[in-house]
């Protein structure tokens, strides 16, 4: 099941005489964070070490490490609105491509972003407890769904993308002579505990510096936070083969599965009546006004009319129109059947009925092309920072990030 909403079926029926139709109308193993424990005197204070170190200059240098890695895997919690901990794995490269899971209650959802398209799968209890009221929703559990950050809870590919992370903890970092790096065992492995403005890192004490573990009481993107969330997690940075691997499954569920999902970024429905007409000779066809119907959404989507026209005698037809919406505005749909009825000498009136079903569709033709251009071209990128070679993000491609494709 998923959650009630206004029917989307639209149904009229109409009289046609003298040979007329009808129209219608990541982890590190082996240790568990939990984010209820994390409250102040929660925690016994560790034994420092006996010469308690400038913490700034290790933090610039894990940091600065952190922000040219290829990718990082991260494992542990993040909280959702309500200060829920939430299990999640996840992957993230330099680009922001996203693969892994978070667990919501008893569902596991699994999580992908690619060029700002940020995507979930899920079963119907998760979408049972979201907020989301869209003509095909009871089509959710079927279908990768593109949905915003502000329900997932995180932007993965705005906080956790290495660069970006880094900058994000810079932000909060110390100043020089304004901390102390504390050394302590970190489930077998000697770290510096360092306090944050609004958090806490942890950083091997061996060199290179490198981010093992941080605690964020609001992780959110350095600009433009519009979703922020606690966070618990574990880092380390997969393997070349492990990025290959994320690669790879990006490209095939973008080849494989993208191409009939959903987009619960805009609440759509229907504006008004189905028009429907039918000419002498059974040419059938029916428009409709499809409108934004949620608050302060941004963007576009794609909306789609599936339409029926059914009669015992003639018969079923069927057609449909796609088109774009923009948040905030409007759109028409029309399509045409043409039961193609010869002349009579003799009249006759047919009673068709016919109904028309509104969906979303997230990606098609050239948009769903682009965004297979982009996850290579971010492959491509990726491993050559993996292996050495230029450790540049990977811009987003325009023409996958401009809207949901045509």
């Amino acid at each position: 099941m998923a959650p009630a909403h206004p029917s989307t079926r639209r149904t009229r029926r109409a009289l046609v005489s003298a040979a007329a139709a009808t129209a219608l109308a990541l982890g590190t193993a082996g240790c568990t964070i939990d984010l209820r424990d994390w409250r102040p005197g929660a925690e016994p204070e560790p034994t420092p070490s006996a010469a308690p170190v400038d913490a700034a200059p290790i933090v610039a240098a894990a940091l600065d490490a952190l922000a040219e890695a290829p990718a990082v895997q991260v494992e542990g919690q993040l909280a959702d609105a309500n200060g829920q901990p939430r299990p999640t794995t996840l992957t993230v490269t330099n680009s922001g491509a996203t693969s892994g899971t978070i667990q919501v209650d008893d569902s596991e959802v699994r999580v992908i972003a690619v060029d700002d398209h940020l995507f979930v799968s899920s079963d119907d209890s998760y979408w049972l407890s979201q907020s989301v009221y869209n003509p095909d929703t009871d089509s959710y559990a079927d279908n990768w769904v593109r949905v915003t950050p502000t329900l997932l809870g995180v932007d993965p590919g705005a906080v956790l993308a290495p660069a970006d992370l880094a900058e994000i903890l810079r932000g909060i970092a110390p100043a020089e002579g304004e901390a102390e790096a504390v050394e302590e065992d970190l489930d077998g492995t000697p770290a510096y505990r360092i306090n944050l403005e609004g958090g806490k890192i942890w950083i091997s004490v061996e060199e290179p510096y490198r981010l093992l573990r941080m605690q964020i009481e609001s992780l959110a993107p350095a600009e433009d936070a519009q979703v922020t969330t606690r966070a618990a997690l574990n880092l380390t940075q997969p393997s070349t083969e492990d990025i290959e691997a994320v690669y790879d499954s990006l490209a095939a569920t973008v080849e494989d599965d993208l191409k009939g999902s959903r987009d619960s970024t805009i609440q759509v429905q229907w504006d008004g009546d189905l028009d429907m007409s039918c000419q002498t000779g059974g040419a059938c066809t029916v428009t409709g006004t499809v409108r934004d119907a949620s608050t302060n959404a941004t963007g576009a989507t794609r909306v789609r009319m599936d339409a029926t026209f059914s009669n015992a005698e003639l018969g079923e037809k069927k057609c449909d129109d796609i088109a774009t919406l923009e948040a905030g505005k409007t759109v028409e749909l029309s399509c045409s059947v043409d039961y193609a009825l010869a002349p009579s000498a003799n009249p006759q009136s047919y009673e068709i009925s016919g109904e028309g079903l509104l969906s979303t569709r997230a990606m098609t033709g050239d948009g769903l092309d682009a965004l297979k251009t982009a996850v290579e071209e971010q492959r491509e990128a990726t491993l050559a920072a993996a292996e050495g070679g230029s450790s540049a993000s990977p811009e987003a491609s325009p023409a996958a990030g401009a809207d949901a494709g045509d």
